[in-house]
Parts: structure tokens; sequence; C-alpha cells
């Protein structure tokens, strides 16, 4: 292959003139300079790939492990009262190497299970052992306004692979991983044991929608042509998903099969949900709604 034509020459020559450049600039602006000066002229000196890198980097100074953390109704964890054999169908199941281990709630953890621990016992025919025996207390606590790279650095110089977010009155606001603090920088990774999901908003041959309560509206918006943004500005600000859409329109967690009317003659179908969240959704648009797709 010609030197001209290896991505991998192009993005080592960036990183050569990002130390060669003498201008008394910040690490920041010399990277942003770079990358705006690699396509001039439309010519791409870095793959998709590289790009992706070098922008989710300059987009971390800022972040907070709030917007990489899992949220708490997603967090998976595991009495300390509980079995180890109902412990090992669990991390079967959610396919999680580490599960978090609590005391009388969700609030109250104490440790951290990994894998590895729980299969000695099992092998070593030490069924009746008490998880709260087999716990880890390496577990970390942080703020949801602790940056991903302080985080990150964090875990790694003190060997923690899972952090506990906690709120300002100390309850679980989520969990976050080492796993999950990488993926803000190169993206999504799967291994064999990841489940397979499904998609967080699939459009319907009849016109309906079916949709995570996770899905944000401006996905919904963009993947459905569909916009369900509050017209209230000050609504705006507060509502993101299209659970927090419906909560909001119903003012409690609806039921299964209840059916909630939104603006515009839209309809909003509760396929799942639990006593403490709303899970799935079917958006039925207005007739109007519709015809102007179809029209389209």
């Amino acid at each position: 292959m010609p030197e001209e034509a290896c991505p991998s020459h192009n993005f080592c020559s960036f990183v050569k003139n990002f130390f060669n450049r003498k201008q008394p600039e910040t690490v920041r602006e010399t990277i942003e300079d770079l990358i705006e000066e690699a396509n001039i002229n439309g010519e791409e000196q870095f793959s998709e790939h590289e790009q992706l890198l070098l922008n989710n980097i300059l987009c971390l100074r800022d972040k907070k492990c709030s917007s990489a953390m899992v949220p708490r109704a997603d967090i998976v964890g595991f009495p300390k009262d509980g079995s180890l054999v109902d412990l090992a169908e669990l991390m079967i199941t959610r396919g999680h190497s580490r599960i978090p281990i609590y005391g009388e709630s969700l609030d109250d953890i104490i440790g951290i299970v990994h894998v590895i621990d729980l299969v000695k016992c099992l092998l070593k025919g030490k069924t009746d052992t008490k998880v709260s025996d087999i716990v880890t207390s390496n577990v970390k606590f942080v703020s949801p306004s602790m940056r991903v790279l302080d985080l990150l650095r964090d875990m790694q110089l003190n060997k923690v692979h899972m952090a506990m977010v906690i709120d300002e009155y100390g309850g679980i606001d989520g969990l976050v991983t080492i796993e999950d603090l990488l993926e803000e920088i190169v993206g999504d990774i799967e291994d064999e044991y990841d489940l397979e999901e499904d998609p967080l908003i699939s459009c319907e041959e009849n016109g309906t929608i079916i949709a995570d309560a996770k899905a944000e509206l401006s996905e919904i918006k963009e993947i459905a042509n569909l916009d369900l943004t509050p017209q209230d500005a000050e609504e705006n600000l507060e509502i993101d998903t299209l659970g927090g859409l419906v909560f909001h329109l119903a003012q409690r967690i609806p039921n299964r099969g209840e059916i909630i009317e939104g603006p515009a003659g839209i309809k909003f179908r509760i396929l799942e949900v639990d006593p403490r969240r709303i899970k799935k959704i079917m958006i039925c648009p207005s007739v109007e709604e519709t015809s102007e797709k179809d029209n389209a």
C-alpha cells in the first residue's frame, strides 16, 4: 500500500506534528488546530475511527460521570443474605462478572462480589457460604459531578473496577465501571457475554412506534420523524426521554396497557412497566401525522 494511502501513516504523522509544533498553545488548542488543518480542502487525513477518538477525547474535559453511569433503576444488585447458587444464576442470566451486594436496600452497598471468588466457593462445594463472606470491600463512592477523566485515573491507580455514584443525600444514584468510562472514549465495547438488546426505537409498518422509555426525544425525532418535544421552553430543560415525557403527562407511573393522551392527538400505550419506572411504550401518532408521513 502506498505510504500516502495508509491510514496508520496519517495518524502517525498527526502525532509527529503534534509534538513538533512550537506555538505557545494549550494541548486542546493544538489538537483542534491539527484536526481542522487535516480536513482542509476536503482531504481526509484521518479515518472515521481516528476522528471519533480525537473528538471524544476533546469532549471529555467537562463530561461528568453522571453521563456515563448506569442509572439506579438499571442496577443489578444482590442481597447479602441470598444464596451463592442464586447469585451464580443472576450473574449468568445478566452476563455480569461483578455484582454489588447490599444490606437493607440498594442504598446500603456493603461491597462487590467477583465471579472468580464465587466460582472458587462453588468448586469447593461450599454452597452454604454466606454471600457476605466473599464480598470485597474495594468499592468506591463518588459524586455524579466528578469528571470522567478524573474518575478513570483514580480507578486505574487504585485498581477499582466499579464505583457507586451517590446523590446529595447519600443514596445510590447510579453505578459506573471502568468499561463505562472507556466507552466514553472508544465507543461501545461488546464481548461474547453481552446480551442482545432490542433497538431503542422501532418503526412499525402500521405507523406506530415501539420505543424504550430511555429513548431520547431527539432520537425519536431523528429516526421516526416525530417531534415530541414539549413546546414550553421551561419543560424542555427537564424532559429529555420518552419515559420522562409520559410520566410528566400522567403525573404518575401508569399501569401496563394504559393509554396516555399526548399532544396533537398522539397516544402513548404502556407496554412494559414496573413499580418504579416505565420500560417500553407504543407511540400511536395522530391520523394527521400518519397521513403527512405517507404523503412524504
